[in-house]
């Protein structure tokens, strides 16, 4: 398939990331029309750095990054939807395998599987273990539920059919914005596929996700799938 980025947006949620935030813009312009960063009310240059850019630059509700991803997808106007963090996680090159079983019509919802792909985020302190046992957990979830065989729904590096969200109740303010549209994806008879993606070391910034998190993406995840 010929790449065509006319119809796609890109979603880039930021928190404090102006270190390498210019660097994630120059390398993903080519793939999208349409960059949008949803800045999380970011103590650095976050904004000055997307208007000089010459991206579109909205700031999120101040609620957390569920709430800023919810934002930027109403602002999209491409037909499929990249979300894309600012950390130096993902990999401009694995857009177009994220996008193309969409345009393929294979699938309506697309996430990268770091258990597939491999990380070089992972660490064997106790803090990672807890953290790909809880994750473990969850995809074990979502699959005892809709009868799928999925391996990483936290994974945030994604294609997204936009006219699937017209009909999905997304309500997460916080990180758990992420199985919440794989669970709700399923819920409604939508497609999802998974493919294997290689996830970088975090190359700036801090990492915002605690071991306390992994519980409460627990308990919001048992509540989406069975209250």
């Amino acid at each position: 398939m010929k790449y065509d980025g006319s119809n796609i947006t890109i979603i880039v949620p930021a928190k404090n990331e102006g270190e390498g935030l210019k660097k994630i813009l120059s390398r993903i312009k080519k793939y999208s029309k349409q960059i949008i960063v949803v800045d999380g009310h970011s103590e650095d240059e976050t904004k000055k750095i997307s208007i000089s850019e010459g991206v579109q630059y909205i700031l999120d509700g101040g609620i957390g990054k569920g709430e800023g991803v919810r934002r930027g997808f109403k602002k999209a106007t491409g037909e499929i939807i990249v979300v894309f963090d600012a950390d130096g996680s993902p990999s401009e090159k694995d857009i177009p395998k994220l996008i193309t079983p969409i345009v393929n019509n294979q699938a309506d919802l697309v996430v990268g599987s770091r258990r597939t792909g491999g990380s070089f985020d992972a660490n064997i302190s106790l803090e990672g273990i807890l953290r790909t046992a809880g994750s473990d957990l969850l995809v074990l979830l979502v699959n005892k539920k809709f009868k799928t065989n999925l391996t990483d729904i936290l994974f945030s590096f994604r294609a997204i059919r936009k006219s699937m969200l017209r009909n999905l109740k997304l309500k997460s303010n916080g990180f758990d914005i992420e199985q919440e549209t794989v669970a709700e994806a399923l819920r409604n008879g939508y497609r999802v596929l998974e493919v294997p993606i290689r996830e970088n070391a975090r190359q700036w910034g801090k990492s915002k996700l605690t071991t306390i998190m992994g519980v409460r993406l627990l308990i919001s995840l048992l509540k989406e799938l069975y209250f």
